[in-house]
């Protein structure tokens, strides 16, 4: 007989594994060691935790069949690019308005387009078409027949399909600190964790559309969302979205990480910079919900390519990409290259005066017949005076750093110089096509939900500066 009890073990204290199938085909999911991601045997297809985490969370879209409550839609179909537009059976389209293509043909509607929430247009087509104007006189370069009427007549109102994301995100953030001392500079190892919330994030799902175009237009007002009502489609289009919230996971962590950088910035203050390094973010508690959001675009064609600017159909603000008229860069350039000209016009001109200068001085002084072998001799020693001390790298000991008298007194030539030449690369260079600052963290972040921080600091080291 056994004398001692049987143990039982007690489940509360067992750590069960989670299987995980691959989103793509099914397959199981292993952790791979040697690249820190989840791997799938079958498909190859890779897979960070945290991903498989967002994954997890996030609701598959309806895409089923269209219903009785869809029967006045219909398809615009581009048979060039492959976009898709909805709208009622009185509204027609001649063109593209993501291509410009006419080839376009109208049909059924044939998969069903039910978003919860619809931001409607408060930015009318003439305000919109002052919009545009606004936003490309603030370019350079921008072709003079941008603004013809032909153009603007092309203005398209439509309802840009968007997933916003609610998450509740764990950020982990790594980075150094430093504080100025006189004389040195201390770094520290700064540390803090803190969960944050951001409310009502955009992120749009048409492929055919650029994300930092759209980016660049926000923010919306979501607390101005109604419930979808297709009396609100009436004269305008409305995009089928094309990309599922499963998608746009990795928009979605980029995205948050951003937040949560610029959120960390908030609580480590104190410093004169900071860096930050490793940012861990784990959203949780994710909400999705399908919208749609009101932008006027402008698809404008210069010599074969395609230009788009969009206008925020709710708050007005403007930003997309324009082309750059060769005429006007190479008209800016020539005139910055006169204004060079000119300028070493100038310090001729004030070196020959200073040559005159000296040359009556001498005449002055000697009452010499030879003003003219005098006015040589100034002209040749003068600057082979100045040679031979440049040559000779005369130094000087200014706040602990050694310079020659060259330096120092070319220093302002060549400071204006480089400046000349940055600039000139700069007008040969630029470009019409970027667009503006996406949104920052604040703009969506929720007040009404307490963030606490906890921050921790450790000395590492300090750094001494050179005097001067």
């Amino acid at each position: 007989m056994n004398d001692h009890p049987s143990v039982v073990p007690d489940n509360s204290d067992i750590i069960t594994s989670q299987t995980h199938k691959c989103p793509s085909c099914g397959g199981k999911l292993i952790f791979n060691p040697g690249i820190g991601l989840m791997s799938c045997s079958f498909c190859e297809n890779t897979y960070s935790p945290v991903k498989l985490e967002v994954l997890e969370q996030i609701r598959p879209a309806d895409d089923g069949n269209a219903g009785e409550e869809e029967a006045d839609k219909n398809e615009i179909v581009c048979d060039n690019c492959g976009a898709v537009l909805i709208t009622d059976n009185d509204t027609v389209s001649t063109f593209c308005t993501f291509c410009g293509s006419p080839a376009v043909i109208t049909r059924r509607l044939s998969r069903q387009f039910r978003p919860d929430y619809i931001i409607p247009f408060k930015i009318t087509r003439e305000e919109a078409e002052e919009k545009f104007v606004e936003f490309a006189k603030t370019r350079r370069y921008v072709p003079r027949d941008y603004y013809n009427k032909y153009n603007l007549e092309k203005i398209t109102g439509i309802y840009v399909p968007f997933w916003t994301v609610s998450s509740r995100c764990a950020v982990s953030i790594r980075g150094d600190g430093f504080k100025n001392k006189l004389g040195h500079t201390d770094k520290y190892v700064l540390m803090s964790d803190f969960d944050v919330k951001y409310n009502n994030v955009p992120f749009d799902g048409s492929a055919e559309i650029a994300d930092e175009l759209m980016e660049a237009i926000e923010p919306f007002d979501a607390s101005e969302k109604e419930p979808f009502n297709a009396s609100f489609l009436q004269g305008f289009y409305a995009q089928k979205f094309n990309l599922t919230p499963d998608k746009l996971t990795d928009r979605i962590l980029t995205r948050m990480e951003r937040y949560g950088k610029e959120t960390a910035l908030i609580s480590l203050n104190g410093y004169d910079s900071v860096s930050i390094g490793a940012c861990g973010v784990r959203p949780y508690d994710i909400d999705q919900t399908y919208s749609l959001y009101p932008v006027w675009f402008l698809n404008y064609k210069y010599k074969g390519d395609n230009y788009r600017i969009a206008v925020n159909g709710q708050t007005g603000k403007a930003d997309g990409y324009l082309p750059v008229s060769r005429f006007k860069r190479i008209l800016r350039l020539i005139l910055h290259r006169v204004v060079d000209v000119l300028a070493w016009i100038l310090v001729l001109a004030a070196f020959g005066g200073f040559l005159f200068g000296l040359y009556e001085l001498l005449t002055d002084l000697l009452h010499s017949r030879y003003e003219f072998v005098i006015l040589i001799i100034a002209c040749v020693a003068v600057p082979t005076v100045g040679m031979s001390l440049f040559s000779k790298s005369v130094s000087l000991d200014i706040g602990g750093k050694v310079e020659t008298v060259s330096e120092i007194l070319t220093r302002p030539v060549t400071r204006l110089l480089n400046g000349r030449r940055d600039s000139y690369d700069r007008l040969k260079d630029e470009t019409n096509m970027l667009v503006g600052k996406r949104p920052p963290a604040y703009v969506y972040y929720d007040s009404k939900t307490k963030t606490e921080f906890d921050s921790a600091e450790l000395f590492s080291n300090s750094e001494f500066i050179a005097k001067g």
